[in-house]
């Protein structure tokens, strides 16, 4: 009976232990599954994490550490441009200002002196002028000039500081006659602030980019940065024109004049008149328009005599020759009616 006991004893003893050690078998698989698993994860987040700055076809295994800490700044470049577009908007917003202008002189040359003079004073400066200078054969609100009926007329691109538009604009109102007048503002604030944000965080990636150069050994990984640091440049210089041609736009503004000459300036407040004013100033502009088409005609023709009586000549020729040319044949069909007779 003992032996039986022991033999039983030992069974279970022996059988326990299988049962231990296969349950801390399985839980060492479990641990080093976890344990491969966190390290694959640690892996992809790396790899993700360089994926802006380091190509992971490229990259050697020396500068993932280094590409993976870059993650890290980049975190607190966005949230500098964020702090920065927030303040740019409260500070100052960066405003295109554009007017344009059409106004009516009796004194042209007067005018355009007093307007170029106005210009670099308040230091701003002509971007572009189209002056022009009268065309012929034409009336109404034309002026005589040199033989021929002229209208001279200019078109002007002015840029004037911004602190100094309403100036100007005032300058231009009581130089001349406005017969109409338009004036715009744009808000490019937030185009600023994302054009200068990216470019900053470009600046920041050609840092780095110049930081991995200096400790790349493999030929691959220089060819691969330095193409990269190419485009990066490109880019930088791309946005660093354009904050330019904003920051120009915004300091400057855009004034668009047009000048007519004329004898009589146009009416800009004809809706206010009465049905009586009405009739009154279109009587009087119409004997107006006659006089002005009578003496326009005159003049016409004191020019033109020459012409006039050469044109007379020659008609006059053509109509002796002519008259001469069928003379005869009336003749004689004249006195062939008379025999019959």
């Amino acid at each position: 009976m003992k032996k039986r006991t022991v033999k039983k004893t030992l069974t279970k003893l022996l059988a326990g232990a299988c049962m231990i050690a296969m349950l801390a078998g399985c839980g060492g698989s479990k641990e080093a599954s976890d344990r491969a698993y966190s390290n694959g994860s640690n892996s992809y987040a790396k790899s993700a994490a360089s994926e802006s700055y380091v190509s992971k076809d490229y990259a050697s295994d020396d500068l993932w550490s280094e590409a993976e800490s870059y993650e890290l700044a980049d975190a607190g470049t966005t949230k500098s441009s964020s702090e920065t577009y927030n303040k740019t908007s409260a500070s100052k917003r960066k405003l295109i200002k554009n007017v344009n202008m059409g106004v009516e002189t009796q004194e042209y040359d007067t005018l355009m002196e007093n307007i170029e003079a106005r210009i670099k004073e308040l230091g701003g400066y002509v971007q572009n002028l189209e002056s022009y200078n009268g065309s012929r054969y034409n009336s109404g609100n034309y002026r005589y000039n040199d033989g021929y009926y002229t209208k001279r007329t200019a078109t002007m691109v002015i840029r004037i500081p911004q602190e100094k538009l309403d100036d100007f604009v005032v300058t231009v109102t009581d130089l001349a006659h406005v017969t109409d007048r338009r004036e715009s503002v744009e808000d490019v604030t937030l185009q600023y602030v994302d054009v200068k944000s990216h470019k900053e965080s470009l600046e920041v990636e050609q840092a780095r980019l110049l930081e991995l150069l200096e400790r790349a050994e493999s030929l691959d990984d220089i060819i691969t940065l330095e193409n990269r640091l190419t485009n990066v440049r490109y880019q930088i210089e791309s946005m660093e024109s354009t904050l330019r041609t904003y920051d120009d736009l915004v300091d400057y503004s855009t004034v668009n004049l047009r000048i007519e000459e004329v004898e009589v300036y146009t009416p800009v407040e004809a809706g206010k008149e009465t049905n009586w004013e009405r009739m009154v100033n279109g009587l009087v502009q119409s004997l107006t328009d006659v006089r002005d088409g009578a003496i326009n005609f005159v003049i016409w023709v004191v020019i033109h005599l020459p012409y006039l009586v050469i044109w007379a000549i020659v008609i006059t020729i053509a109509v002796l020759i002519i008259k001469k040319k069928f003379k005869p044949k009336k003749a004689v069909q004249k006195a062939k009616e008379e025999k019959k007779d």
